[in-house]
């Protein structure tokens, strides 16, 4: 039998160690390029979703935005490889890469990796369930609001707004109309009664937006007479919350959170008297342009509704689902 020497045994040790210290060092160095991918997988996930919101009728801004987004989420301007919109306008697509230097692999002569992502994200079909929230956010989940059981409790914190549009008629993105322009029935105008009934409940829902959950094919009370003071007071509100926050919006190009973006359901007003039912068909959005005793001038727009759940079988009337990501 052939004996091993001390010496030989010593050797053997030493490469054994400078395998795993070797080992060690290297999966450092992975750790390090994998951090690095998942931070940028979060932050294209992040600013694709913040995108989307703008599709399909303003696909500048949902890049501008995107981009904006990654940006503050830590990704440098030169890492954003590309941002683009979809020919149709229903999705955005944003690639991320970042060169990540190696410490310990050098030994190996590799200086640095390459850590990259992809995300892409998109409104969904029209909401057959609206949550009360601020335009623009995404999805807490689980509780009505979507705001963390928070309910509406500040001017312009929600969007859903307490005016029955007529599900008879045909509305598209652009197109300017008076709401409370005429009886919509004996004794209706076109005002719902959601949550209350009377005229501070109605002010309240005007100013902060409804602080419920609301589906199609729900029924909703009506809130009967014009109650003027009540609309007109409430509508003031959203568009003093709009000059601080987004002074120079315009329904063709504002920030989502603007408050004179308005979520109205899209209900039924056939045979109603009084202080009656009517039934949820869809959901419309509408940019605030004006009021005036108890008239309110509005545009359509097309735009995604926070917090809402997509639903191929929805009527569509330019508002879309939540975005989601779809890679």
């Amino acid at each position: 039998m052939k004996h091993i020497s001390k010496g030989q045994i010593a050797v053997v040790y030493a490469l054994i160690s400078v395998a795993l210290v070797g080992s060690v060092a290297l999966g450092t160095d992975i750790a390090i390029l994998y951090f690095n991918w998942v931070q940028l997988q979060k932050a294209a996930d992040t600013a694709v979703l913040g995108g989307a919101n703008y599709l399909p009728d303003n696909p500048d801004q949902a890049k501008t935005t995107a981009i904006q987004i990654a940006q503050n989420n830590g990704v440098q301007s030169a890492e954003i490889t590309s941002t683009t919109v979809a020919s149709d306008d229903l999705s955005i697509t944003m690639m991320v890469q970042r060169k990540v230097p190696y410490y310990f692999a050098r030994v190996l002569g590799l200086t640095n990796g390459f850590a990259a992502a992809t995300a892409s994200a998109a409104p969904q079909f029209p909401p057959s369930t609206v949550n009360a929230t601020t335009p623009g956010e995404v999805p807490s989940g689980g509780d009505n609001n979507g705001n963390n059981g928070v309910t509406c409790a500040t001017a312009c914190s929600c969007g859903l707004i307490p005016i029955g549009l007529d599900s008879t008629t045909v509305y598209t993105d652009g197109l300017q109309i008076n709401l409370q322009q005429g009886q919509v029935g004996p004794g209706n105008w076109d005002l719902l009664a959601l949550g209350g009934v009377g005229g501070n409940n109605l002010r309240t829902n005007i100013a902060n937006g409804y602080g419920g959950m609301m589906s199609v094919g729900d029924w909703a009370t009506t809130e009967p007479g014009k109650k003027v003071g009540p609309v007109d007071q409430g509508f003031q509100d959203r568009l003093d919350c709009a000059s601080l926050s987004d002074p120079s919006g315009t329904y063709a190009s504002h920030a989502v959170n603007n408050a004179r973006v308005l979520t109205l359901p899209v209900v039924d007003w056939e045979n109603q008297n009084g202080r009656s039912s009517v039934q949820v068909r869809a959901f419309a959005t509408v940019w605030l342009d004006s009021y005036n005793n108890g008239t309110v001038t509005v545009h359509f727009i097309s735009q995604v509704i926070a917090n809402s759940f997509g639903d191929p079988n929805a009527p569509y009337f330019g508002s879309r689902g939540s975005p989601r990501l779809i890679k």
